[in-house]
């Protein structure tokens, strides 16, 4: 069983100096898209592809620097402790039911119960996606909303692993392949639910150790990114890639082959193998499917970080995706530079949406200088005692200001 995470503790603020790393390698390729039937997964230098909400689609994007209130953290505990609650009851009528036909019944009804309680939850996060595009909420609404989906989505997650126990309670029962199959197609759908900025947010993260949160949507996806410790954090899910009514390509290509060892496995790999040439070429990651939801799930630590994909049996692409990378590894396509007075600015990129390195330093005796940044005129944190500040880079072109006491450098970085 997950721990109960700690949620009382999320009066947090994602505002803050981030952690800074040592480490960043120039180079020139600038950020391009990948040729294929997926325009949505953009390559990156010296790492893995990413997806990435299209350009043209992208309606609204903001920083976040504010936390979650203490009434979210409620609503999301709450609901957690109804889920198991609800668990603890199902078991006692399991334990306490004789009857294989009743067990199963009891299972049906079970999972039937979680089925509609993943869909309302589908169905919140589209909502909550498209007013944000639209303007109707704020960055901190949606992302209330995101880690209230992230909790229940867990929480749901464990319930299911509870449902999948029940059986060794009863060693004369094995519940039919249906229900099995839909406990996996379930669970397919809900991990797409979960990720890795709603668990920092769930978690109650100290302010010391995240900077803001990047956020940007179109009317039907959204990429959240932020920097935390010595790491860039990103998940990006577009709703217009999935489409679970359309027939699974993986699963047809695989019984049309007509070769019995052909598994459907492999023929995702292959599409898979397309879409981030960058990490096959050091591995081979890790790949299962989810029941009847054709949800393809691709697993990789590789060297720069751990990658996470969905791809969607009937359009065959990605439509979400989590990521961790490493900022030791990070490299530049461009870097851009102002002095006024004796303050130095430097910004170094990586790649729209990417890490974005600013450091400041006096420029006469090189020491470095500790300054509120801001990008656009937005607050994403201090330079800190080393003169370092990962942050999130936004999209086209921007201005980035360091700010002391007594100096102001502005570094204009056109879109390239």
């Amino acid at each position: 069983m997950r721990p109960l995470p700690s949620l009382l503790v999320a009066l947090l603020f994602v505002a803050a100096t981030v952690i800074p790393v040592a480490g960043i390698h120039p180079a020139t390729e600038r950020t391009e898209t990948v040729t294929g039937p997926v325009q949505s997964v953009t390559a990156v230098d010296n790492t893995t592809n990413q997806l990435t909400v299209p350009a043209d689609a992208v309606r609204r994007s903001n920083y976040n620097e504010t936390g979650i209130d203490i009434s979210t953290s409620a609503e999301a505990w709450s609901a957690q402790l109804h889920h198991r609650h609800d668990s603890l009851a199902f078991e006692a009528q399991f334990r306490q039911t004789e009857s294989n036909l009743k067990r199963s019944q009891l299972i049906d009804t079970r999972l039937a119960t979680i089925e509609a309680k993943h869909r309302a939850l589908d169905r919140r996060q589209d909502t909550a996606v498209s007013r944000y595009a639209r303007g109707e909420i704020s960055p901190k609404e949606f992302l209330r909303t995101r880690l209230v989906i992230h909790a229940e989505a867990t929480e749901l997650l464990e319930t299911l692993d509870r449902v999948a126990a029940v059986p060794d309670a009863a060693p004369d029962y094995t519940p039919a392949d249906s229900l099995t199959t839909r406990l996996r197609t379930t669970e397919g759908e809900l991990k797409t639910l979960t990720g890795p900025i709603g668990s920092r947010l769930q978690s109650g993260v100290a302010a010391s150790d995240s900077g803001p949160i990047y956020l940007e949507a179109s009317d039907s996806g959204y990429t959240l990114a932020t920097v935390a410790g010595d790491q860039y954090v990103r998940e990006t899910r577009l709703d217009d890639a999935r489409n679970g009514t359309l027939p699974d390509e993986f699963l047809s290509t695989a019984v049309n082959d007509g070769n019995p060892g052909t598994d459907r496995l492999d023929i995702a790999g292959e599409r898979a193998a397309n879409l981030y040439p960058w990490l096959y070429e050091r591995q081979r990651p890790s790949f299962t499917f989810y029941g009847t939801s054709g949800i393809y799930e691709l697993t990789a630590n590789h060297p720069n970080g751990e990658l996470t994909a969905y791809l969607d049996g009937g359009t065959t692409d990605i439509f979400y995706e989590q990521q961790f990378r490493d900022l030791s590894n990070v490299r530049t396509r461009g870097t851009e530079q102002n002095v006024t007075d004796s303050l130095r600015v430097t910004v170094q990129r990586s790649s729209d949406t990417g890490p974005l390195l600013v450091s400041a330093a006096n420029n006469e005796t090189g020491a470095v200088v500790d300054g509120r940044v801001l990008i656009d005129g937005r607050s994403v944190g201090t330079t800190g005692s080393d003169g370092l500040l990962w942050t999130v880079e936004p999209r086209g072109s921007y201005t980035v200001t360091v700010a002391t006491d007594s100096s102001r450098t502005n570094v204009t970085v056109r879109d390239i």
